[in-house]
């Protein structure tokens, strides 16, 4: 049965899709470009004064090349009674964009630029919280939301950050992106981002072939190696996505270099993965030819190994709401979730409003999923008090 004082207290509040509607398009107007710090700085701004206007104490940490990370606080009480609600609130899109591509209402979808991903589950916090704060829940809340999500964190320790902040809660919510059938992510692939360079030595390619030592010869054995790691790994993925080198046709290249993408599903296959990646660049065929690897930030994975109690425990909410029984799903994109799951806390990722196609101009989200998380996200807190562990 639906939790009715929830309910009530959300007509009470006027909790409708009008209020919800009108300070999403208050966030999506405030545009936050994940590579330009000041804009995100200025989304930060926004959020961080509704929080304060709720009672909030709040925490900015600020970075010379990267957006603010958001801290807030509600509640008291020891950590392991304590909720994580995290996010992050930089986009893919540039600034400027949103002129052509306008926030608008139509036929139940909103569209803008990072509607989905994932200003749509910022603002549902805002109302999470109007409601718990109404209900006179006490536990601690603490809310983290990270300002460089979206290029994964090369130049901030904000990953580490979210770790340290989030060790010791019973559970977390993140607001990601919500997948358009409403399943609960679960489980997703880790990402390391790798760059193998290989250097030769130029020549005239007409007059001088033999003088050369050709880099893209070489790199070129390397893609069909890295290929071959498909079949070696079953739980990972290789995948050679750029590949740049060269001068002119008619002169030998010195030097090439290809970027590559891998997932993974299980930690402990990370240092396997990057010995391999290492002994591929260095071992040359092309006589005289070198090769280096470069590791860059990436995402560990998110295991699904903490995360089914809690799952099972939000599917039934959800079934008690009338909202319909819930999947669970395990999906390629990493999220920040990755880095709670590292500090031993159960994490339930796409908790945000569920929609399609984010980071193109399609990017849409459902209004009708908005008070639908709302109230399943608000009753899983409150009767996640009578859970003493989730692992």
């Amino acid at each position: 049965m639906m939790n009715s004082k929830v309910v009530e207290k959300m007509k009470e509040l006027d909790i409708s899709y009008e209020r919800i509607v009108n300070s999403w398009k208050e966030l999506i107007e405030i545009e936050s470009y994940t590579h330009d710090r000041e804009s995100v700085q200025r989304v930060c701004n926004y959020i961080e004064n509704r929080f304060k206007k709720m009672g909030l104490k709040t925490r900015v940490h600020k970075y010379e090349q990267a957006g603010p990370m958001l801290i807030a606080e509600y509640g008291k009480g020891k950590a392991e009674d304590g909720i994580i609600i995290a996010g992050h609130m930089d986009t893919v899109f540039n600034l400027g964009f949103i002129k052509d591509y306008p926030f608008r209402v139509t036929d139940g979808k909103v569209y803008g630029p990072g509607v989905l991903d994932m200003k749509g589950g910022i603002n549902l916090v805002f109302y999470i919280l109007e409601l718990l704060i109404a209900l006179d829940y006490q536990k601690p809340i603490k809310i983290i939301i990270a300002g460089d999500e979206e290029h994964g964190h090369p130049n901030s320790d904000q990953g580490k950050r979210i770790l340290e902040e989030s060790r010791g809660y019973k559970l977390a919510f993140n607001m990601e992106t919500g997948l358009i059938d409403g399943s609960i992510t679960v489980e997703r692939k880790g990402r390391i981002a790798c760059e193998v360079i290989t250097h030769g030595k130029n020549a005239h390619a007409g007059a001088n072939l033999n003088d050369g030592i050709n880099a893209i010869q070489e790199m070129a054995h390397k893609i069909i190696k890295i290929t071959e790691l498909n079949k070696k790994y079953e739980r990972a993925t290789f995948s050679v996505g750029t590949i740049k080198g060269g001068t002119y046709p008619n002169t030998v290249p010195d030097h090439a270099e290809i970027e590559v993408d891998i997932r993974y599903l299980d930690v402990e296959l990370k240092d396997l993965i990057e010995a391999d990646m290492k002994a591929i660049a260095e071992n040359c065929v092309v006589e005289g030819a070198t090769g280096e690897t470069i590791f860059n930030p990436s995402f560990p994975p998110f295991s699904s190994k903490l995360n089914l109690k809690a799952f099972d425990f939000v599917n039934s909410i959800s079934e008690e709401n009338g909202l319909g029984t819930l999947q669970s799903a395990s999906i390629g994109g990493s999220s920040d979730a990755s880095f709670i799951s590292m500090a031993g806390v159960p994490c339930l990722c796409s908790m945000g409003v569920r929609g399609e196609w984010n980071h193109t101009n399609r990017e849409y989200a459902l209004v009708s999923s908005t008070t639908e998380r709302i109230l399943l996200i608000t009753d899983a807190i409150l009767k996640a008090e009578d859970i003493k562990s989730f692992l």
